[in-house]
């Protein structure tokens, strides 16, 4: 079979061809780096994900070689919350990965389609992908894009962390670089990664704080019109504690994203084994049931239901979810404030309303007593004999 044109790779939709030993079914998105497959690994008969690069990148010389090296230390990273990287390879000039095929939703559209996470959720995912950060750590990898929409979910509830090494070769892309686009997602960045630092674990740590702080509030810590402006917020501004969006949070929790969200790593937790100590410690405080049971964010269903109603609406949610959470928050806050002045004012109303017919019931009863009283005298003042009745001579 004819293979694909390179140069025109990253603007044809390949589902149906194939690419190496994979044949490409359909396309399930498109990302930074390029577009992503869903395909049959032919020689083994299964499914994989395959993600074919974009030509029109323009790497700078050596960056294919940096990906390849950074994909294959990253597939050496074997771990049932980290998705597995199972090929990296050329052909025709197509730079391409083959990774498995993780058939359910990423956190993102999670909180699209169903809204924010409850604590054991939560809890949930800071557990796995923390255990996830605990392989790459001793591996000596910094993933520096931990983000929702690297967070998959399967149908049992296990969380997968998606794309390790990959953020590396944006980081080192500079012509990404010299068009401005920051480095990793900014609203999710860590600000020694913002400034340009070097970065270790404890980024990612930041980075899944963040990430959990938007599943929980709705929103993410911080939000600008700008990518520098986001970079700049996380080093310089305190975000809203989770507690204003949910106050029925536990505050253990609300104190380990407050945690993970330091400004200076050495005040974040020292590790990712620090980490899952902590999240074990306010799960075994909060949970009712058994810890081997179903996984908290276990669903059923199709993939399709996953999909947001309208794309357009759920764009416009994603630009300017402070504002939206913020006008619902107020908009719930006036409601309550009418209601609590309306019932006041009932209440005012009715004990005004209550004191009035009080007062004309006395009035009434005072004219009434009056009117008795002057027809009482009346009648005494008629049956009485006149005084000169009283004194004119008896015949």
């Amino acid at each position: 079979m004819t293979q694909p044109d390179p140069a025109a790779a990253h603007h044809d939709n390949l589902s149906g061809r194939s690419l190496g030993g994979y044949r490409l079914l359909r396309r399930l998105g498109r990302g930074a780096m390029g577009d992503v497959y869903l395909a049959e690994q032919q020689s083994l008969g299964r499914q994989v994900a395959v993600k074919v690069l974009r030509s029109d990148r323009a790497l700078h010389p050596g960056a294919v070689e940096r990906f390849s090296q950074e994909a294959r230390a990253a597939a050496a990273l074997v771990h049932g919350n980290i998705v597995q990287i199972h090929e990296v390879a050329c052909v025709d000039g197509v730079h391409f990965l083959a990774e498995e095929y993780v058939a359910g939703p990423s956190l993102k559209a999670w909180l699209l389609a169903r809204g924010p996470l409850d604590a054991i959720q939560a809890i949930s995912v800071l557990s796995q992908v923390g255990s996830a950060l605990v392989k790459s750590a001793q591996a000596g990898i910094v993933h520096r894009d931990i983000k929702p929409e690297n967070l998959l979910v399967t149908p049992a509830g296990e969380v997968k962390v998606a794309d390790f090494g990959l953020a590396r070769v944006l980081e080192d892309d500079l012509e990404l670089t010299q068009q401005g686009m920051a480095l990793g997602t900014p609203l999710y960045m860590s600000p020694e990664q913002a400034a340009g630092r070097p970065v270790d674990v404890r980024s990612d740590l930041y980075s899944l704080g963040a990430s959990v702080y938007h599943l929980l509030a709705g929103q993410p810590p911080f939000t600008g019109s700008t990518s520098l402006a986001v970079a700049l917020a996380h080093q310089r501004e305190q975000p809203m504690p989770l507690a204003a969006f949910r106050p029925e949070l536990p505050a253990g929790l609300g104190r380990i994203v407050e945690q993970l969200l330091a400004k200076r790593p050495e005040e974040r937790c020292e590790s990712p084994t620090e980490l899952l100590q902590a999240v074990e410690a306010v799960e075994l405080a909060i949970s009712t049931g058994s810890r081997h049971g179903r996984l908290p964010l276990a669903w059923d269903g199709e993939i399709v239901d996953w999909k947001p109603a309208t794309t357009s609406a759920s764009v416009a949610r994603m630009a300017a979810p402070t504002l939206a959470s913020r006008a619902q928050a107020q908009t719930s806050r006036l409601r309550e404030a009418t209601q609590h002045l309306q019932e006041s004012a009932d209440r005012e109303h009715r004990e005004q309303a209550s004191s009035r017919r009080e007062r004309s019931r006395r009035t009434w009863l005072l004219a009434g007593a009056a009117a008795a009283a002057l027809a009482v005298g009346f009648v005494i003042g008629r049956s009485r004999p006149r005084r000169s009745e009283l004194f004119r001579p008896r015949p």
